[in-house]
């Protein structure tokens, strides 16, 4: 990426630029090559993977903290599907991606420990390129708001180990769909 020309894109000076450049690096989104300068990180099979791992388990902490306080999420979960289905029917990705991160930050606070809500924040700007890639690779599944209500009314009615293990099957289920894709891409 060659700052001069992002500046010219966007219509702002090189300074603001530069901090955005770094603010994306301290973020892992770019990487500074040699001889090359910032370039876009790779989506890459094994830093998928990782990353997934380390969601699942804050996921699961937070929908089974959540459903120890049955916390109610099925009327945002509802309005957050009718609007996923909306911005399905309009193309709209980032909205769709906007409403998929709006359930799942819902549900980190609906665990009100705030370090675990911090923490996961530390990483949506990876797990929404992640969602990306994902919703891109084929038609959106239209399971995904069946799979979040059904996270909603386990986490409602009390139920930590049900909530925790549909959010498990959840999340394993697009992560498994990303490194099937990522896998056969390299093959």
């Amino acid at each position: 990426m060659v700052q001069e020309d992002l500046a010219a894109r966007f219509g702002v000076s090189r300074i603001p630029l530069r901090e955005a450049m770094r603010t994306l690096e301290g973020e892992g989104l770019v990487l500074h090559a040699t001889h090359r300068g910032a370039v876009c990180r790779p989506l890459e099979a094994d830093d998928v993977a990782d990353l997934y791992a380390v969601r699942v388990e804050l996921e699961r902490l937070a929908a089974r903290t959540a459903a120890a306080r049955r916390a109610d999420l099925r009327s945002e979960t509802a309005a957050l599907g009718t609007d996923a289905i909306d911005a399905i029917s309009r193309g709209d990705l980032a909205g769709l991606i906007r409403c998929d991160t709006c359930f799942h930050t819902a549900l980190a606070g609906a665990s009100a420990n705030e370090h675990l809500a911090a923490t996961l924040r530390l990483s949506w700007s990876q797990i929404t390129r992640v969602m990306h890639y994902y919703f891109t690779l084929e038609r959106y599944p239209q399971n995904v708001w069946r799979e979040h209500a059904a996270i909603a009314r386990a986490i409602a009615t009390g139920q930590p180990d049900a909530a925790a293990a549909r959010l498990e099957a959840h999340i394993v289920h697009s992560r498994d769909a990303i490194l099937r894709s990522l896998r056969e891409a390299i093959a």
